[in-house]
């Protein structure tokens, strides 16, 4: 090889290095469409796994509350079967009947407050 290969190469190169750099600028382009495409294509997919997310919180609270419900009436019934005093109990609050010299005090939940324009239950 002699020298004026090797200047002709760089002389070309030279000339050609706007394309070189606007080759470069096309692939740096491409590369960040193609990141935004993934993206835009993603956000549905997170949006769906959010709804999900929430959904599950949802079950997964109501099912909480369900287990409790469901412990709470086992536990009566075991005291039901098993405790005669409870039974007792329950048994003359349900009839409204009372032992000589008994007082019952009741206590109702509180109601809620009614708008002035609903109409009153």
């Amino acid at each position: 090889m002699n020298g004026t290969s090797y200047d002709d190469f760089e002389r070309r190169r030279a000339e050609g290095g706007g394309f070189h750099l606007l080759n470069r600028l096309l692939i740096l382009i491409i590369i960040v469409a193609l990141c935004a495409g993934a993206v835009i294509t993603s956000i549905p997919i997170f949006k769906q796994y959010q709804d999900q997310n929430e959904k599950l919180s949802r079950f997964q609270k109501e099912l909480a509350r369900e287990k409790a419900l469901y412990a709470r009436r086992v536990r009566e019934e075991q005291l039901l079967k098993n405790d005669p005093a409870y039974l007792e109990i329950i048994s003359r609050d349900r009839l409204d009947v009372m032992k000589p010299g008994e007082t019952i005090i009741r206590l109702e939940a509180p109601r809620p407050l009614v708008p002035s324009g609903a109409p009153a239950r």
